[in-house]
Formats: structure tokens, sequence, C-alpha cells
């Protein structure tokens, strides 16, 4: 049961289909109208045998693990969701499993797998992955969300007598379009880059009251800001 998250039902799709059990996945209400096809079709090119409402676009979903086969896969759309399931399947795939991306998208779980060991490689926007690779536990620290901290930052610029510092923020340069839109309206803003070896960049971040300009937000910083649309239409006003 993922609740309404969408992220763990895709990415647990790529998990599951080529595991050695039976699962059946679904979720709340919202979940069941979430499209599932753009994950199993990849998925069933592979040999995933998934079974679900409207042909597998809809959950409930059946998940008859299987063994796999790796292929090479062009992304239609930049799907940070799409890429990790099929990247998570081709951990337990026979052969070297391939990722093509026109547009990059979040490379979270690419970073992740090499912190738990895994080997991906990444290559102007094609990503693989070697299956039957075994993985170690390891320490991870988790930053603070960007999109989370995107409310403060855009608080802290149109408030009056605003000072804010937002610690420990991650910087992830697939997420960081918000902090280049400030930057490029004039912002008060500092940005630290923290020096801590981690897999995931991170930033002390310090933002005071702003006397903003408009700017034009557009073309290849989009997936970058995705989720910070709305809060970025609010400080635009």
């Amino acid at each position: 049961y993922t609740g309404n998250s969408g992220t763990t039902t895709r990415l647990m799709l790529g998990i599951l289909a080529g595991s050695t059990v039976h699962s059946v996945m679904t979720g709340d209400a919202s979940i069941g109208k979430r499209p599932m096809r753009r994950v199993i079709d990849p998925l069933r090119q592979m040999g995933a045998r998934i079974t679900g409402r409207a042909d597998g676009q809809y959950t409930p979903l059946a998940i008859q693990g299987t063994k796999l086969q790796a292929i090479d896969y062009k992304m239609p759309v930049a799907s940070a969701q799409v890429k990790s399931a099929i990247l998570l399947a081709g951990l337990r795939a026979e052969g070297t499993t391939i990722v093509r991306e026109m547009d990059v998208s979040r490379d979270h779980t690419e970073r992740m797998l090499r912190q738990f060991g895994a080997q991906v490689e990444v290559d102007n926007g094609v990503v693989s992955i070697e299956g039957g690779q075994a993985l170690n536990g390891t320490h991870v620290s988790v930053p603070g969300d960007i999109s989370s901290a995107a409310f403060f930052l855009v608080a802290g610029a149109i408030c009056k007598n605003s000072q804010l510092t937002l610690n420990n923020v991650g910087i992830n340069p697939t997420r960081d379009g918000i902090i280049e839109v400030l930057q490029k309206m004039g912002a008060t803003m500092t940005v630290t880059p923290n020096d801590d070896n981690q897999a995931e960049p991170t930033a002390i971040i310090r933002i005071a009251t702003s006397s903003l300009t408009g700017t034009i937000i557009e073309g290849d910083i989009i997936p970058r800001l995705i989720d910070e649309i709305p809060i970025l239409a609010l400080l635009a006003t």
C-alpha cells in the first residue's frame, strides 16, 4: 500500500519486477488515477509480468517477479521516476541496461546507487547499469529538500525585515533551478556550498528582504524547478 506516493509506486514496480515474489500494489483514491503504463511498458520489454486495470495503466497492479533481460531504452520524455524504475529493475536483469535521456532528469537514484556500491555509468545523457551487482549497507545523510526550502526562500525574499538562514539544503544540479531564478530576479541571497563529500551536494542558503525584478522562466531550466512553479508564481506577484 503506497498511500498517495506516485514515486513509491513507480520505483517499487522496478524493484518488484525482478524479484522472486508475487506482489500486489495499491494506494489511495488519487493513486488509482495516476498513469503507470509509462513505467510498465519498458519493464515489460525487460520481461516483467505486470497486470492491472486498463492493461496496467492504473492500480491495483499485480507483479509476478521473474527473470529480467537488459534493454536499451530511449526515454520519450524526461522522467526520473521512469528512469529510476528501469535502473532498479536493471540491477536484477541479465546484461547491461541502458537508459537514454533527451533531457536530463533528476539523478538522485544514480547517486544513491553509487553510495550503496553499485557501478552506474553516466555519459552525456546515457545512463547504464550492469545486472547482478550486489549492494552494501552504508550511512546516508539526507539533505534538506529544496522544494520545501523554496517556501522559506520566497518568504524571506518578499516579507519585510526578513533575514533567514537555511542549513544543509540539497542543491543537486538537477533540482536547483529556483536558486538560479532568485539570483536572476536580484534576490539578496548567498549560497555557501558545504564541503562534506556527500553524494548529494548541500549548501547554507541565506536570504533577506529583496527588491526583485521580473524574469523569464523557460526552456532547459523547467525540469530543474518543475515542483517550484506554484511558489514562483507567488514570488512573481
